[in-house]
C-alpha cells in the first residue's frame, strides 16, 4: 500500500492578541501610551486590551481598526 500522506508546511497563523511589549516592537507605540489609552477609556478592556496573568495584551485587529478610524476622522476635519 502506497503512503499518500503529504508533508505540507503548516499555515502561518497571525495572532489576534499580543503582549503590549510585542505590540511596541511591531508598531512603535510605547507601553505607557497603551496604558494611557486604557486609563482614559480610549481603548476598551475586552475589545482593544486584556490583562492576563498581570500582563497587558493588545488586540492587533481592534487596535488597527481604531487607528484607521482616527486617521479617517482627522482626514475629514
Amino acid at each position: 500500500m502506497k503512503n499518500t500522506a503529504t508533508t505540507e508546511a503548516p499555515a502561518s497563523v497571525e495572532p489576534e492578541w499580543v503582549r503590549a511589549e510585542k505590540y511596541f516592537e511591531m508598531t512603535g507605540t510605547p507601553v505607557e501610551t497603551i496604558r494611557h489609552y486604557r486609563k482614559k477609556g480610549i481603548w476598551l478592556v475586552g475589545k482593544h486590551l486584556a490583562t492576563v496573568q498581570n500582563r497587558l495584551h493588545v488586540n492587533i485587529k481592534e487596535a488597527d481598526a481604531w487607528i484607521k478610524e482616527q486617521a479617517l476622522c482627522r482626514h475629514r476635519a
